[in-house]
């Protein structure tokens, strides 16, 4: 089919197809008279171009979702960085409202200083920095716990000492691929109400908790160390990472450090820590079969 076709199909303009194909994204076959003839595959490329351009992503994040095998987790990772710019936002439109209201620049300024490094940055930092699913899963995962400022020297160390280790970081294939297969169906709305949840009723009081719901943990469990269980995306996934913590340095430097950069994190690890523990005196037989 010709351009003008294509730009009928898919709502842009003929500049747009251009500018396209000069970037490489679709690659038309040129007839003999010189016209461009563009397929099918050509038609359904510019139409998932013309759609991601609208919703603001730019041609090189287009060039990774193309390019991706994964095009639901790509497009995951782009939505999940528009969400955390829209939390900048709505914090920066609250300041310009309160400076509005009496223009206090000493205040302002003060706060500015007080929160200089903002892990909003560091949240960026971990999609940014991976170019598969580990960087969203861990922004998703310790989210609810970097709404912080970086505002001691200590922190400024802790938060060099991640980005350092990130930045040396390698990612198993295997392990990523199996992120990607994960990462698209984790919303933040989701991962807040869990988190909520599990330091609400479970780390306040676990007991109480293992007590009230018994038998849906045993029947978890079961489930959990089942034959079944062993052959899901689920239990293969839980294994890669748990071989990656163990040899990467996750543990020793990431969170170690991470504790010193978010108060609210260590009191949650050392929370959990604690509700693990009754956990597996309350249900020894799931961490035998386990060993």
């Amino acid at each position: 089919m010709l351009i003008h076709e294509v730009c009928e199909r898919c709502f842009i303009t003929k500049k747009a197809v251009e500018y396209y194909i000069r970037q490489g994204l679709v690659h038309p076959e040129i007839d003999a008279n010189g016209y461009r003839n563009f397929s099918g595959q050509d038609l359904s490329r510019l139409k998932e171009i013309a759609v991601l351009r609208g919703l603001g992503l730019g041609i090189s994040e287009i060039r990774n979702v193309l390019a991706s095998k994964n095009k639901s987790a790509a497009v995951s990772k782009y939505s999940y960085l528009a969400h955390l710019k829209h939390q900048q936002q709505l914090e920066q439109e609250k300041r310009l409202e309160r400076l509005a209201e009496d223009y206090d620049i000493d205040r302002e300024l003060q706060e500015m200083h007080d929160h200089r490094n903002r892990i909003f940055s560091l949240r960026e930092r971990l999609v940014l920095s991976f170019p598969g699913a580990f960087g969203m899963y861990l922004s998703i995962h310790f989210g609810p716990f970097l709404d912080i400022a970086v505002d001691s020297d200590d922190k400024e160390q802790a938060c060099m000492n991640i980005i350092h280790f990130l930045d040396h970081l390698e990612i198993p294939e295997e392990m990523d691929a199996l992120l990607e297969q994960h990462v698209p169906l984790m919303r933040m709305e989701d991962m807040a109400e869990v988190s909520g949840t599990l330091q609400q009723t479970i780390l306040h009081d676990p007991e109480a908790y293992i007590e009230e719901h018994r038998e849906k943990i045993q029947a978890y469990n079961e489930y959990r160390n089942s034959e079944h269980y062993k052959t899901t995306s689920a239990y293969k996934l839980q294994q890669a990472l748990l071989e990656f913590q163990r040899d990467s340095g996750y543990t020793d430097i990431f969170i170690a450090n991470l504790k010193i950069l978010s108060p609210a994190y260590r009191d949650y690890a050392d929370k959990l820590q604690a509700a693990n523990r009754i956990f597996v005196e309350k249900f020894p037989i799931s961490v035998k079969r386990k060993e």
